[in-house]
């Protein structure tokens, strides 16, 4: 029996487990007896959730064994929503054998199906009881020192601009379970292979200065993202990841309509990552064109998107926006207005301000603040579980550190867990993994065990002796002729780059000069390769390490990849990565061991952390966010929105 058919008779077997489990959470071990062996399906997890007006059915993960081979299907998304006047449903498998991986699409991807305005997918607060009215207050880093999110990653820009641009699709933050739902993009489907994606663009939506909002607008502003370069030079683009490791060949647009065509399949985790990502708002294209794609100056007044929330002043001292009268969702937005304090994140003055109530909603304050706001009568929280990356970053595209050996002589004496402790002041991290995150099912370690690998420990006399011994080897004695280190930071996260200062300097009498930089050129100057040592963050939200650990080590189409910041190259770790897209289960953990090898020879960079966490704090009168105690796993700077919060008050 082919694998193809032991598959299509595993699948019968499937659709009698998945009526059976249809109404809890359930772990199934089953074996299929076919002629002269036995396939055992080793557990299989469905769960149903039940929302107000949804149910939805997540993930099923299997895994068969046969003699000789291993196939683990992956029945992924399977979910069937009520919504007025239509029903959704969206199926389908992917089947990886031996040697490839097989995407088959069971049922078209229907979801929110075009039709009258009625029946249109549209946000709303969950509590028929919501009230309407008032300006919700928070804090937030600011001002920034230009409006340009399309370069930024953090809260500091999309904490106060989310709530005035619409994006192709969202993740709807009314429960933990961040369901992808409608915004701009209606609807959508794809073709038998899953390389095009072409969307239905919701007709009616304007801008606010009154323009109509087209598929051609959506198309810039994923021009924009994936293809910087098509609108000038130097322009950056963090969340280019998502398309090149999408391998994203072009786009083309009709009033009504945006198809993106990728050269081959990639999952539909990946893809709904890429269309919901914090910075794919939507911008017109008249606009983008008259900036050349550079928005760092632009009059927001005069600039700006098409979302439940219009610009109305920013000073020295807040960001204002009021609700945009003519917005297309009828229901939203439930506010007046949003008043943004420039307060900055993980200070005092931040903890001050929600204990007070001055302001009503806050994120990621410091974490020795958090006993003194857990303990605050009536405060509410939730945890937000994020895929942080964070890692330390070697220049390798000039001297001292385009040579392996000074870079691997600064790695043994620089201690990623002592700094895992720094920056934990800030912000919550996990250190532990190595060089693949906890969960991923690769080479981990737990962080007890982390601390006694070499490169992750403490330095030992031992690791002294052998950095020294690779500087000389490399051509510097005793550190004699190396350049003063130059350590570019963000106000932030300075200390962890001065605590690199102090250990260079201590163990290899290495001198070094921590730069502060604004947090708005902060990735800029990495991407430009005008730093020796830096601190990054790569975001997992696609959480396989072929795409977020290839992007920062290798090569795209020839030339360094948008999140290889350091312009390192090496081909045999390209290899080794596109071994691993393509590998059984049952092989991932034997190539990841390689992997590992393989980076610590060529030492681009090395791990801080594999997990992130930020609390979030608001008064009881905010209503519609999240359960008071929740947690999930998502991007803060999608939050901000806004559209279905309101005030009792």
């Amino acid at each position: 029996m082919t694998i193809l058919g032991k598959y299509k008779l595993l699948a019968a077997t499937i659709a009698i487990l998945v009526v059976a489990a249809a109404c809890g959470t359930t772990e199934v071990i089953k074996e299929v007896q076919v002629p002269g062996e036995t396939i055992v399906v080793e557990k299989e997890v469905i769960k149903t959730i039940e929302v107000p007006g949804q149910t939805v059915t997540t993930e099923v993960i299997k895994e068969v064994r046969v003699p000789g081979e291993t196939i683990t299907v992956i029945k992924e998304v399977v979910k069937e929503v009520q919504v007025p006047g239509e029903t959704v449903i969206v199926t389908k498998e992917v089947v990886v054998e031996v040697d490839k991986i097989v995407e088959k699409l069971v049922r078209e991807v229907v979801v929110a199906t075009p039709g009258p305005v009625d029946t249109d997918f549209y946000i709303t607060a969950l509590d028929p009881n919501y009230k309407r009215g008032g300006i919700l207050r928070t804090a937030n880093n600011g001002p920034p020192s230009h409006w340009d999110f399309y370069v930024a990653g953090s809260i500091t820009w999309h904490g106060v601009m989310q709530s005035m641009y619409d994006k192709l699709l969202r993740p709807d933050h009314r429960t933990p379970e961040m369901t992808i739902v409608p915004d701009i993009g209606t609807s959508w489907k794809t073709n038998d292979d899953m390389t095009q994606w072409t969307f239905q663009i919701r007709d009616g939506v304007k801008f606010h200065n009154g323009t109509d909002l087209t598929g051609h607008d959506v198309k810039a502003t994923f021009d924009r993202i994936a293809f910087p370069e098509s609108y000038g030079e130097g322009l950056a683009s963090p969340e280019k990841v998502f398309w090149q490791t999408a391998s994203l060949k072009e786009i083309t647009a009709t009033d009504s309509e945006v198809t993106f065509d990728l050269e081959e399949a990639r999952s539909s985790r990946h893809m709904m990552a890429a269309f919901s990502a914090s910075g794919a708002k939507i911008m017109s294209k008249a606009d983008l064109d008259a900036n050349d794609g550079n928005m760092k100056k632009i009059d927001l007044s005069k600039v700006s998107g098409s979302g439940p929330f219009k610009f109305v002043e920013q000073n020295a001292d807040r960001f204002l926006v009021h609700a945009n009268p003519d917005y297309w969702n009828p229901n939203a937005p439930y506010l007046d207005g949003i008043e943004t304090i420039w307060i900055r994140i993980f200070s005092p003055e931040q903890t001050a301000a929600i204990q007070t109530g001055m302001i009503d909603w806050t994120i990621a304050p410091a974490q020795a603040d958090i006993p003194k706001l857990q303990g605050t009568k009536g405060l509410q929280s939730a945890k937000m579980y994020n895929p942080f990356y964070w890692h330390v970053v070697f220049n390798s595209n000039r001297a001292p550190f385009n040579d392996a050996r000074v870079r691997q002589a600064a790695a043994l004496v620089i201690d990623p867990g002592a700094l895992a402790k720094v920056m934990n002041q800030r912000i919550g991290v996990k250190f532990s993994g190595g060089w693949f995150p906890e969960g991923l099912g690769l080479e981990q370690y737990g962080a007890d065990v982390l601390a006694t690998q070499k490169y992750f420990r403490p330095p030992t006399e031992e690791d002294i002796a052998e950095a020294k011994q690779l500087l000389s080897d490399a051509g510097y004695p005793n550190g004699e002729g190396m350049p003063v280190i130059d350590l570019p930071s963000k106000a932030p996260y300075a200390g962890v780059s001065e605590l690199m200062q102090a250990q260079l300097l201590q163990h290899l009498d290495l001198k070094s000069e921590v730069r502060v930089v604004d947090v708005g050129v902060w990735r800029e100057t990495k991407a430009k390769g005008t730093f020796d040592i830096g601190l990054n963050n790569a975001v997992y939200t696609v959480p396989v390490p072929e795409v977020f650990i290839n992007n920062i080590t290798g090569t795209c189409d020839g030339v360094p990849c948008n999140g290889n910041l350091g312009k390192f190259q090496d081909t045999t770790l390209d290899a080794l990565f596109e071994k691993l897209r393509y590998a059984a289960q049952a092989d991932r953990y034997d190539i990841s061991v390689e992997i590992a090898d393989q980076l610590e020879k060529g030492m681009s960079y090395f791990p801080m952390t594999s997990m992130g966490y930020l609390p979030m704090y608001w008064h009881p009168q905010v209503k519609g966010f999240a359960a008071n105690g929740s947690s999930w796993f998502g991007s803060i700077e999608t939050l901000t929105k806004w559209d279905h919060v309101w005030l009792d008050r």
